[in-house]
């Protein structure tokens, strides 16, 4: 496995125990002489000449100034000023061209992000020292964090040519964020450099990688074969071929490959890892937790593994493990916010309300912040009261004043829940008062203004959102649909949809505004292949209505009765299905009772 070199702040190599402190005082230490070979080791004290040449050591004086100098800056790496150090180094690099100064200033540079100095210093590192691997490897590194893979590939076959390290597959893994014209340029220069050499199972892997970021799986997965058979304990290539099979919709195969693998690497982590949560994406619940299991016997100490655990056998329906895992989770101090939300959700599902919101209080950050505080308003208001819930809600929004705006969505939804939509529209008026420009907010007032049949304010609120943003899709479609529907505008309409639509092509709910746009037109020729699909996408209760109301006035009438059958079975309550079932004067429709069965 290769791993990115990342620089160590080690002490200059003076070696001041065999030099007094008058000497150092006095510039005797040396530089390397100018006749020393350039690909020769060097050290900044002592320029080493091999044995075997009968040669004596030559030396010449270091500066005053310049032995100073790269003291000062040795003092200040020791102190984490690593703008002074590059300060220094970089003087005493130019100044002298000495190729170990210019190492230590190139590996600095790169260590503070500094591109431009650390181009400089490699160069004349690369000056002084062309046959220095460790040079060739700085500089492949630096080209691709510039993004230049191109170049990163010339000094990654120096690498190899000098050291015999195989670096390309470390070149291709990295080159996931460049374009895919860039990311074929690349192969195509490593196919070429496969012809040199033929025999580099590296190669063969560098350029499965690239394959299987195009999309090229076919071909990744041969190249991944040729690696195996050039170096059949490639072990990154096997883990890579089970990844392979997995994108290629082949994920039992991939299983079968990973559960032999892990009999011929039975201590390997990943291999197990990847195992486990492909069974998990199987919904194999029964074998992934034995998976889990036993990766946790394997790996005690890795509190990941064993979250992951707890979460599976909570999902299964084993709150009892879920939760005595969970509570060794928060022992460590280990992933807490995760064990609180979980532990809050196995509570609340055992009727412990009081000890649920004890739990979801604690969530202090990540993903499960909000659903954990949602959760805790939820049961505050149940137990305690709408205005307990509030109260607790805006002590939220001043100890996580960059959380306000969903805080505030939150409370918004609980007052609508409560039908205190009123309420709800005050409150959303009063954080845009603060937050004019707030993207959710926006939205989530134009939604509200649609409930309480406000209609202005939601054209107003969209149309502002959508100044701010062009291209929010969500937007788009909200606005064109609302005025198709609720006002016939649909010629504005139209144009905001399909925009949307562009924007996102397979959103079954922006498939479907347009065709109910074209619906509203009396186009129902374009409008029939829209809302089939979309509907086929999504058995949404809304897609639904849509659909079946143009099957029954083309005379379908059995088919939209079957359609709304199944937008009821997904949402029993649907009134916009009641109230499309009304409008048509359809006799008898479908009960609850007939949709379950």
């Amino acid at each position: 496995m290769t791993l990115r070199l990342l620089p160590v702040f080690t002490r200059l190599r003076l070696l001041t125990a065999t030099l007094s402190l008058p000497l150092l005082i006095s510039g005797c230490a040396a530089l390397q002489s100018e006749s020393t070979p350039p690909s020769e080791p060097q050290t900044l004290a002592v320029a080493n000449q091999s044995e075997a040449t009968g040669l004596e050591e030559q030396y010449r004086p270091i500066p005053a100034d310049t032995l100073y100098s790269l003291l000062v800056a040795e003092v200040a790496g020791q102190r984490q000023r690593y703008d002074i150090s590059l300060y220094h180094y970089m003087t005493q690099a130019r100044k002298t061209q000495d190729a170990d100064i210019s190492e230590r200033a190139a590996r600095i540079a790169q260590y503070v992000g500094s591109g431009e100095l650390a181009g400089e210093a490699l160069a004349i590192w690369l000056q002084q020292k062309p046959d220095d691997p460790a040079a060739h490897q700085a500089a492949a590194q630096l080209a691709m964090d510039a993004g230049d893979y191109s170049r990163a590939l010339i000094h990654i076959e120096q690498l190899y040519i000098l050291a015999g390290i195989s670096q390309f597959d470390y070149l291709a893994a990295n080159a996931t964020r460049v374009p895919n014209p860039q990311k074929q340029q690349l192969l195509d220069e490593l196919t070429s450099l496969n012809s040199r050499y033929s025999d580099n199972a590296n190669l063969f892997q560098a350029r499965a990688i690239l394959e299987q970021q195009l999309g090229l799986f076919d071909a990744a997965l041969e190249h991944n074969k040729q690696a195996l058979s050039l170096e059949p304990e490639f072990l990154a290539a096997k883990v890579q071929r089970a990844r392979l099979l997995t994108q290629m919709g082949r994920t039992e195969d991939a299983i079968d490959w990973l559960t032999d693998l892990q009999q011929d690497y039975p201590d390997h982590k990943g291999v197990a890892v990847l195992r486990a949560r492909l069974l998990l994406q199987q919904r194999r619940m029964n074998d992934a937790l034995t998976a889990f299991d036993q990766l946790h016997q394997n790996f005690p100490r890795d509190m990941a593994i064993l979250l992951s655990l707890s979460l599976l056998e909570e999902e299964i329906g084993d709150p009892q493990r879920a939760k005595q895992h969970l509570q060794t989770l928060l022992n460590s101090g280990s992933h807490t916010n995760e064990a609180n939300y979980y532990l809050g959700k196995i509570a609340e599902e055992n009727n412990q309300s009081e000890e649920a919101i004890s739990y979801y209080r604690r969530v202090e950050s990540g993903r499960e912040f909000l659903p954990a505080h949602l959760h805790a308003a939820e049961l505050l208001t149940d137990t305690q009261g709408l205005q307990v819930a509030r109260d607790y809600l805006n002590d939220l929004r001043g100890a996580y004043p960059k959380q306000t705006s969903p805080l505030t969505r939150i409370e918004v939804e609980i007052l609508s829940n409560a039908d205190q939509k009123e309420e709800a529209m005050l409150l959303l008026t009063q954080a845009l008062s603060i937050s004019p420009d707030d993207h959710d907010l926006l939205y989530t007032r134009a939604m509200l203004a649609e409930q309480l049949d406000d209609l202005q304010q939601l054209e107003q609120d969209l149309r502002h959102l959508i100044s701010l943003d062009p291209n929010n899709a969500e937007a788009l479609n909200a606005l064109g649909y609302t005025l198709a529907d609720r006002t016939g505008r649909w010629q504005e309409a139209l144009p905001l949809v399909e925009k949307a639509l562009s924007l996102s092509p397979d959103n079954p709910a922006i498939i479907d505004s347009l065709g109910w746009i074209y619906f509203r037109a009396g186009d129902l020729e374009k409008a029939r292949p829209l809302l089939k699909k979309a509907f086929e996408m999504m058995t949404d209760h809304e897609i639904a209505a849509h659909y079946g109301e143009l099957l029954w006035i083309s005379g379908n009438k059995e088919e939209a009765r079957q359609v709304w059958q199944q937008g009821l079975n997904s949402h029993p309550e649907s009134n916009l299905i009641q109230e499309t079932l009304q409008r048509l004067n359809v006799d008898n429709p479908p009960s609850a009772e007939q949709v379950e069965q």
